[in-house]
């Protein structure tokens, strides 16, 4: 996938969307639109059913990414002390793996009834046949 699922005017007029520049909104919802990829197993690049569904997706992730960002990408702190100057910080790996389950709920809030996240696949799906050519 090399183009958003979504664009900046698609961002501000239909999702509403305030947080998220101008500027940086290609980056942002470039990145968004590989994480659908992903939890859709490629299904959203082909699905004319869901586009609104799938943009609003876009722009719900994108605004977490750049919460993650604003948050800061490096390690952070778990726990501090001030007395002997104790300070824990969290494993790089459990931080994103947050932010990668933030992503995702972000997203299954506008995808999550539209089948696009079944992990499993439609009968007839991958043999270019539909489940009501079956009957």
């Amino acid at each position: 996938m090399t183009t958003a699922y979504t664009d900046y005017t698609y961002y501000t007029t239909t999702y509403l969307g305030t947080s998220i520049a101008s500027a940086d909104f290609a980056r942002l919802a470039l990145r968004a639109s590989a994480v659908i990829d992903s939890i859709t197993f490629g299904r959203a690049a082909t699905d004319t059913d869901n586009t609104d569904a799938i943009e609003m997706a876009t722009c719900a992730v994108a605004e977490e990414y750049q919460r993650v960002e604003l948050d800061g990408n490096a390690d952070g702190i778990a726990s501090e002390s001030i007395g002997s100057n104790s300070v824990t910080y969290t494993e790089n790996s459990a931080k994103q793996r947050t932010a990668n389950e933030k992503y995702i709920a972000s997203a299954a809030v506008y995808l999550g009834s539209t089948g696009l996240m079944f992990p499993g696949f439609a009968a007839g799906e991958y043999s270019g046949e539909s489940a009501s050519d079956e009957d």
